[in-house]
């Protein structure tokens, strides 16, 4: 019996020893994401999400704004990285947060890039038409009045300057997503392929059909929860105009482990026209 004692003792002395061993890798290698709690779109100016993914201590920054469909991703480095206190350099400048897993405080000055502007088109120059004679004398009189009793141009108003929208203060700490290969099961007449790429917060939508319409190449944010759903967030802008629908927030639920591996379904991209495959797989390596 004593033996048997011991022996107990000692197997749970190593697996003890091993859990600690494990758990504190872990820990030390642990991914997390800080998502930005931001307010309705008709109260702020341009962001639709902005994610911060960190593992260890290297860190990556994704902000979808309303003005483009390409993420701003600025150079990031942790400072420092604790339980209440975390630092970074995100495009230069740094970026402290203070606070605990429920919710951090920004305190910084960075901005985002300004909104991109493009010069006013030309007028479009009347095509020429004979004069008249009164038009004659008009421009004959005209000419006759001293330059000095002309009235003045009116000056044009400066325009005013584009500046960029505050780096957002409010932030919580999530679930990192991961990286995965995802690809559409039941494609259905009208798809030749579909498949998505999530890298941490950064993901992108790639769908080509068979027909005329145009593909889909879109960039967004992914977002998950510790049940393994994904939500896919993109420029509502851009699903609009190419996707002809107002719902530009998809979520993948999870449903499991199936014959064909980890399933995925989602009923958001029905509302797409045209419609993207509700079914997603992991994507089996080449």
């Amino acid at each position: 019996m004593r033996k048997f004692t011991l022996r107990w003792v000692a197997v749970c002395g190593a697996l003890g020893a091993l859990l600690f061993i494990s758990g504190c890798s872990s820990s030390s290698s642990k991914s997390y994401t800080l998502l930005a709690k931001l307010p309705a779109m008709g109260q702020q100016q341009r962001i639709y999400m902005a994610a911060i993914d960190v593992t260890g201590s290297t860190c990556k920054v994704t902000v979808l704004t309303e003005d483009s469909g390409t993420p701003w991703s600025p150079d990031c480095t942790v400072n420092q990285d604790s339980a209440t206190q975390k630092s970074f350099t995100i495009g230069g400048q740094q970026v402290n947060l203070q606070g605990s897993a429920g919710g951090f405080t920004a305190d910084t000055t960075l901005t985002l890039p300004p909104v991109a502007t493009s010069a006013a088109p030309a007028a479009t120059a009347k095509p020429a038409t004979a004069a008249s004679p009164t038009t004659t004398k008009k421009a004959a009189a005209t000419k006759a009045t001293p330059a000095g009793s002309a009235p003045a141009a009116a000056s044009a108003a400066p325009a005013a300057p584009v500046t960029g929208q505050p780096f957002p203060t409010q932030w919580g700490q999530a679930p990192y997503p991961g990286q995965w290969k995802l690809a559409a099961q039941n494609l259905g007449y009208l798809v030749d392929s579909a498949n998505i790429s999530i890298d941490g917060s950064a993901c992108e939508l790639h769908v080509r059909f068979k027909v005329r319409y145009p593909p889909y190449d879109l960039s967004c944010i992914a977002t998950t929860d510790p049940q393994g759903n994904f939500t896919l967030i993109f420029n509502q802008v851009i699903v609009a105009k190419k996707a002809l629908s107002p719902t530009n927030q998809i979520l993948l639920a999870s449903e499991g482990q199936s014959i064909s591996g980890l399933v995925w379904d989602s009923h958001g991209f029905d509302g797409w026209n045209p419609a993207v495959p509700p079914s997603w797989r992991v994507a089996k390596s080449k």
